[in-house]
């Protein structure tokens, strides 16, 4: 009797053991995941950080640009946008594209479509949410509604060069300002993915 209680304790000890090693390596697995998911935001936000300082300097810009051209204080720019039968928007942007890449969110959606999301703490999640929020706000709408204001047929009616400036302006000044905004989420969104 004794040599059987030994044995089934010495079972139940081996499957509890057993279980235990399991439980161990799966913790060990999802940190080791975390720790990657952590890592891939943390270098997609700084590839973003630097498309998005190159979009404000040149948003800044062409936002300057449209300033002056509605100010008539650059008559010679709005000369130029005349002479042609439509609107030239590479004069606004200096032969420059408006976008010259795109922010991306691949590790963001990885992070969220493999569950590892759910062991980042609430603040972080709730951070980075708002952070990928307030860019695709500027990558989906924003730049969206310049080029559709850009394809629109009224604003080649050169003879409404006046108004149509003043759109532009809106939505440049509008993109300017979303961008200010995400500079600072992203700062602070990677000030706080350092701390983990």
């Amino acid at each position: 009797m004794k040599k059987y209680l030994a044995e089934g304790f010495l079972i139940i000890f081996s499957v509890l053991f057993a279980l235990f090693i399991n439980k161990l390596y799966d913790t060990y697995k999802i940190n080791k995941q975390k720790e990657v998911a952590i890592e891939s935001i943390k270098k997609e936000l700084e590839i973003n950080v630097k498309i998005l300082e190159r979009w404000r300097k040149s948003h800044q810009q062409i936002k300057s640009r449209l300033d002056s051209l509605i100010s008539n204080k650059n008559d010679s720019l709005k000369q130029e946008l005349k002479k042609k039968d439509f609107f030239d928007l590479g004069v606004l942007t200096n032969q420059q594209s408006l976008v010259d890449a795109m922010m991306t969110k691949t590790a963001w959606e990885t992070t969220k479509s493999t569950g590892i999301v759910s062991e980042l703490d609430f603040e972080t999640t709730q951070r980075l949410t708002l952070v990928y929020g307030l860019q695709d706000i500027i990558t989906q709408r924003s730049i969206n509604k310049i080029v559709d204001l850009y394809f629109e047929a009224e604003t080649h009616e050169m003879e409404n060069i006046d108004l149509i400036l003043i759109q532009f302006f809106i939505r440049i000044e509008e993109l300017t300002g979303q961008e200010n905004a995400l500079s600072g989420a992203y700062e602070d969104m990677l000030e706080r993915l350092q701390e983990n």
